[in-house]
């Protein structure tokens, strides 16, 4: 006899799951989420296809930063040299994460996927999902399309950098702040925000412009009322619970951030005014883009002729301009005028905000043709989108497969050190924070308390007989006080190679160990290691 409980769960069941068939089949019906699904399904498998193809690709020496300092502290390293000036200057996250993952068995591979590939495509399904609030679904695809295929952001995608997680955690602040917190009046939408911007400040240190551009947005759209709104007092409260451990340690290290960006001997001081970063920027998206961002700067006209509505804001329809603008002029401020240096990964969040401005061109474009021919209109938009999209996908190919092999002499003298030396052993390197990645053993640089006259700034060493010389003669200093094991020399990092270190090992008869060329061309060693007697 059957049961009829039985009977009723099963039933209940097929009907579950034919409930989340027909939603499925009505979802895909949807050209407009049919549309999402193509570009974030390219977005994987571009970058899933790369992924497998590079590997664990030896790391550059910003990477080697991060990855050799969450080694030191998940395997219990010796602590190096350069470990004191690391922490001054770079944040912490990102390395405590990783020290973590390797402490419960997470390996490279594992960093590369979590922390970079995942964040990667998260960030092209959120622009879509700010654009989309701000100006409209056309917009939001347009710019995920571009988020997507983007050069820069497709080439760091499998670097084990601070810049992909960080500008993904900016764009889900940005995106709860304006969809939920704004828009709908949702407490949890300040609060969100407040969260993911400051990990992506602890991610990366100019970061904070996230929430200092939201800061901005409240005091012109509100005006005196936040000091009414409870909402934002406890979001006050909530900011500085998150921030407070990081700024224990700030304190601890007497600002030395600070100090990097703002003190006696940083570059901003020295450099002129980076005005060509604005238009150097735009360069970054290769022409079909550049055209279409430059007519998207006209939309901020109504902008500024509405300023008058905008600070009564009994029309709210100017806001997500006014979001639009902060957000640039806040990033290029910065970069343009307080840092006076940036390059093409420094100002992805600023890019990020010119994907919309694009994303709007193309939309003007398309509404200035749609009256006298629809078809017209529609194949412009596509020229458009294709041309920018295919200039940088082709970039984007160029650049990953023309870097795949960089570094990797580095790489293997690292893996070679490690496997053929005892674990007490003493390096010295330019490549300091690579070999100590890979080697796991103690590395030092060429450098020992070298005089301010002889300090340049940029290739630490002046190139005059008189301190290369006085160079040489502290770092023999240097030798008598660490007695390393081994020296290396290579074509690598010549900014901090001293003119003196290339004829030392034959000047003082170091021993030759090994050397390693080019793999892929087998041609002269690209480096070589010698053996202290």
């Amino acid at each position: 006899m059957e049961n009829p409980v039985d009977n009723t769960i099963i039933e209940s069941s097929s009907g579950v799951v034919l409930k989340r068939e027909e939603k499925i089949k009505a979802f895909l019906k949807s050209r407009d989420n049919l549309l999402l699904m193509i570009i974030l399904g390219f977005t994987i498998i571009f970058r899933l296809y790369y992924f497998f193809k590079l590997g664990a690709q030896p790391i550059w020496w910003d990477e080697g930063d991060y990855l050799s300092l969450a080694k030191i502290w998940a395997f219990d390293l010796p602590r190096p040299e350069w470990m004191t000036h690391f922490l001054g200057m770079r944040p912490l996250f990102l390395p405590l994460l990783w020290a973590g993952m390797f402490k419960i068995g997470f390996g490279e591979i594992s960093l590369r996927f979590f922390t970079e590939l995942i964040p990667s495509v998260g960030a092209v399904l959120v622009i879509f999902l700010l654009g989309k609030e701000m100006y409209g679904r056309k917009v939001g695809w347009i710019a995920s399309i571009m988020m997507s295929s983007y050069w820069v952001w497709n080439f760091y995608t499998f670097r084990l950098l601070t810049d992909i997680p960080a500008v993904f955690l900016g764009l889900l602040s940005f995106y709860y702040f304006f969809a939920w917190y704004d828009k709908r009046g949702k407490a949890s939408g300040l609060y969100l925000s407040l969260l993911f911007g400051v990990l992506a400040f602890t991610v990366r240190f100019p970061y904070a412009l996230v929430l200092v551009t939201c800061a901005f947005y409240l005091l012109i759209t509100r005006k005196l009322k936040i000091l009414k709104d409870k909402t934002l007092w406890k979001g006050l409260v909530l900011l500085i619970l998150l921030l407070s451990p990081y700024l224990i340690y700030l304190i601890s290290i007497n600002f030395a951030p600070l100090q990097f960006y703002f003190g006696d001997s940083a570059a901003s001081l020295k450099n002129p005014i980076q005005w060509n970063l604005f238009p150097e920027t735009y360069g970054f998206l290769h022409s079909f883009w550049a055209i279409t961002g430059i007519i998207g700067l006209l939309t901020f006209v109504s902008l500024f002729l509405g300023l008058d509505v905008l600070w009564k804001q009994k029309d709210k329809s100017l806001n997500p301009n006014l979001l639009l603008f902060l957000w640039l002029f806040v990033h290029f401020l910065f970069y343009v005028v307080i840092i006076r240096a940036a390059n093409d990964r420094w100002i992805l969040m600023a890019t990020t905000g010119l994907f919309l401005v694009s994303s709007r061109g193309i939309i003007i474009v398309y509404n200035l043709i749609k009256p006298y021919s629809k078809e017209v209109a529609l194949g412009v938009v596509l020229i458009f989108v294709i041309g920018g999209f295919y200039q940088n996908i082709i970039h984007s190919t160029q650049l990953i497969d023309s870097k795949i092999g960089s570094y990797g002499a580095v790489k293997d003298a690292g893996l070679w050190l490690k496997g053929n030396t005892p674990d007490d052993s003493r390096v010295i390197t330019a490549s300091i924070v690579q070999n100590m990645y890979y080697s796991e053993r103690l590395a030092y640089d060429y450098n020992h308390e070298l005089p301010d006259e002889c300090f340049d700034g940029v290739t630490f060493t002046v190139r005059s007989e008189y301190c290369q010389k006085l160079h040489e003669e502290l770092f023999d200093k240097k030798v008598m006080l660490i007695d390393p094991d081994y020296f290396i020399i290579s074509v690598f990092e010549p900014a901090f190679t001293p003119d003196w270190a290339y004829s030392y090992p034959q000047r003082h008869n170091l021993t030759f160990v090994k050397a390693f060329p080019d793999s892929s061309s087998g041609s002269q060693p690209l480096l070589i290691i010698y053996k202290f007697s």
